[in-house]
C-alpha cells in the first residue's frame, strides 16, 4: 500500500486463517460480511489461538450497528470502525493498535518535483514523502538542520504554479547507512487553500490504493 505496509489481501476468512498459520501479521482487518466464515467469527477465531490472540483485529465495515460493535468488542476488537472517506481516521486507528508512537497524520509515499532556495540558487529535488505537516525532500544537497527555507512542491492537476510553504530542517543527511540522502522538513507556513490542496492530493492517492473488503 501507499502507507508502506506489507499487506497481504485475501478473499475469505478461511484464506486469512491459512496465511495466519504460515506467519504472524502485525494487524487483521476484516469486514463483517464475507462470503462464508463471517468477520465476527474470524475475530473470535484470532483470539482463541494463544499464537495469534494478541494480534489487533480492526473491524472495518459499512454497517453502522451498535449490537454489533458490542459484540466485536466482547470479542476482542482492537476497533470497530465505520467506513468512511477520513482516510487520517483509518490511519489513526491502525497507528494506535500498531505502533508504540502513533503518528496522527498519513505519511503517504510519494513522488513529486520539488524546487527550495539554497544558498547556490535554487534547487530541484523530489518529494518522496509528504503529510500534512511536513515532507521529505531526496536531494544529495540537503540543507543544514534547523534551516529555514521556500519551498515550491509540484502537485498533480495543477495547472501552473505549485504549492508555496516555508519549511524547517528536522533533519539532514547525506545518505549512507540504509538512508536516503535528504531532509525532514516541518511546515511552518502554508496557506489554508495550499493546505487543503496537500490535503486532497493525499486522500486521494490514498482512495486510489484502499480495497478493504477484507484482508490482513
Amino acid at each position: 500500500m501507499r502507507l508502506e505496509y506489507h499487506v497481504f489481501s485475501v478473499e475469505t476468512a478461511e484464506d486469512a486463517l491459512t496465511i495466519m498459520g504460515l506467519t504472524t501479521p502485525c494487524m487483521v482487518i476484516t469486514d463483517l460480511s464475507l462470503t462464508q466464515m463471517n468477520g465476527i467469527e474470524l475475530l473470535k477465531r484470532v483470539k482463541r489461538d494463544p499464537r495469534t490472540r494478541r494480534v489487533p483485529v480492526l473491524i472495518y465495515t459499512a454497517i453502522e450497528s451498535d449490537s454489533y460493535r458490542n459484540i466485536c468488542e466482547q470479542a476482542g476488537c482492537a476497533a470497530y470502525l465505520v467506513q468512511t472517506e477520513d482516510c487520517n481516521e483509518l490511519y489513526e486507528t491502525i497507528q494506535k493498535a500498531t505502533e508504540p508512537t502513533p503518528r496522527h497524520f498519513v505519511r503517504l509515499s510519494t513522488w513529486l518535483d520539488v524546487v527550495f532556495a539554497a544558498p547556490g540558487g535554487e534547487q530541484a529535488a523530489l518529494v518522496t514523502a509528504i503529510s500534512e505537516q511536513g515532507m521529505f525532500v531526496n536531494t544529495t544537497q540537503p540543507l543544514p538542520y534547523a534551516s529555514n527555507a521556500e519551498f515550491t512542491v509540484y502537485l498533480p492537476k495543477l495547472a501552473k504554479g505549485g504549492v508555496k510553504v516555508t519549511g524547517k530542517v528536522l533533519y539532514s543527511h547525506t545518505g549512507g547507512a540504509g538512508k536516503s540522502p535528504g531532509m525532514g522538513i516541518k511546515f511552518l507556513r502554508l496557506r489554508p487553500e495550499d493546505g487543503q490542496l496537500i490535503k486532497t492530493f493525499i486522500r486521494e492517492r490514498l482512495s486510489e490504493g484502499l480495497a478493504m473488503a477484507s484482508g490482513l
